[in-house]
């Protein structure tokens, strides 16, 4: 048998595989027409945070967290779909409840005082085309969560933010 070199375990590296996510997010980004770089609102070692505008007083959040930890970093987008009134917020949560049974693929999220629906990916082995079905199943799914919480809470239409 011949001699086993020793390394020192210093100059060894972790080689992790696959595409940075940020680039993918930033990919994806581009495909919606925007520049990361002006969506972009926050930004640190852990994280970073994108808002895209989809229409009037509408955004679009895409958070990349735990960019340091490969094995955990995980994207999330969601969007704002309804304000809960402080008046009647029980019955808004509890219809909110009802229709998100209804939902593919993502959930339905009490933040703030906002109903969000929102999507959460593990970013290893990620692609773009994922995240566009994503985005996808999140704005498919929008108006007709809206359309079914006004027809549950028996409101006319949506009344908005």
């Amino acid at each position: 048998m011949g001699k086993v070199k020793k390394f020192n375990s210093l100059s060894i590296k972790k080689i992790t595989g696959g595409k940075d996510p940020q680039r993918l997010i930033e990919e994806f980004i581009l495909r919606r027409g925007f520049d990361p770089g002006e969506c972009q609102k926050e930004s640190d070692q852990e994280s970073i945070r994108w808002m895209l505008a989809l229409a009037e007083g509408e955004e679009l959040e895409v958070l990349l967290e735990s960019i340091k930890r490969p094995a955990e970093t995980t994207i999330y987008m969601g969007v704002n779909v309804a304000t809960v009134p402080v008046r009647g917020a029980y019955d808004v949560l509890a219809a909110a409840l009802e229709i998100a049974d209804g939902l593919v693929g993502i959930k339905v999220s009490l933040v703030g005082h906002y109903l969000v629906l929102s999507s959460s990916l593990g970013a290893a082995g990620i692609t773009v085309e994922d995240l566009d079905y994503n985005y996808k199943l999140i704005t498919a799914q929008q108006a007709w969560f809206r359309e079914a919480l006004a027809e549950e809470l028996g409101w006319d239409s949506y009344l908005g933010e």
